[in-house]
């Protein structure tokens, strides 16, 4: 798309971890040519991750936030997904201890379809939408404020050495602000906000 900026983070040795962010113009996030702006400010976001290149064999930290650097609040979505189903079949996510270099004790599949899902434990402020595979942040994000850690760890099960294979683990996010912009009032919340804006975007 010509009209979004995207950003992406590299980072590891036996994972990569590659972070995209989207930013959202005014209402019109997902079009291809984008709009006549009126005086309506800057809906803009990035990923900000704390990362720590892992030994595969250990829990490593990956602790992902959304950050609102527009100059408009907004809601934010994001997507988790890895590069091959076999290693998501093998992780496991936390979003404990999110600030410390110890590994928690609990963690959850990560597959949204295994049993004991990591998508039934989520940190307080954060849905996930089994119909369109999006993490939702359901209070408005203001202007320089982040998300709570959507995600803190990761664990990888494996047999023996033989399974260790690199694996990519994506994070894409999206937002869009917490205004109509064709009535000029608010929205009722982040799904009514994202309602809308699924509505209007082209399919």
């Amino acid at each position: 798309m010509t009209n979004t900026k995207k950003r992406i983070a590299i980072a590891g040795t036996a994972a990569v971890i590659a972070a995209i962010s989207v930013s959202v113009f005014a209402y019109f996030a997902a079009r291809e040519d984008k709009p006549n702006l009126v005086g309506v400010g800057e809906d803009d976001i990035s990923i900000s991750e704390t990362f720590t290149p892992p030994d595969q064999t250990k829990p490593y930290r990956k602790v992902v936030r959304i950050s609102n650097t527009g100059s408009v609040p907004c809601y934010v979505r994001a997507k988790i997904e890895f590069s091959d189903s076999l290693s998501e079949s093998r992780a496991y996510f936390s979003a404990e201890n999110a600030d410390s270099e110890t590994p928690p004790e609990t963690f959850y599949k990560a597959s949204p379809a295994a049993a004991e899902s990591y998508t039934a434990h989520l940190p307080a402020g954060w849905t996930y939408n089994a119909a369109d595979g999006y993490y939702y942040y359901e209070s408005a994000v203001a202007p320089g404020k982040d998300t709570v850690p959507l995600l803190a760890w990761v664990k990888m099960e494996y047999e023996n050495g033989a399974q260790v294979t690199p694996h990519d683990i994506f994070v894409y996010s999206e937002s869009v602000q917490t205004i109509d912009p064709k009535t000029g009032a608010a929205y009722a919340g982040y799904a009514d906000a994202w309602s809308k804006f699924t509505a209007a975007s082209p399919s």
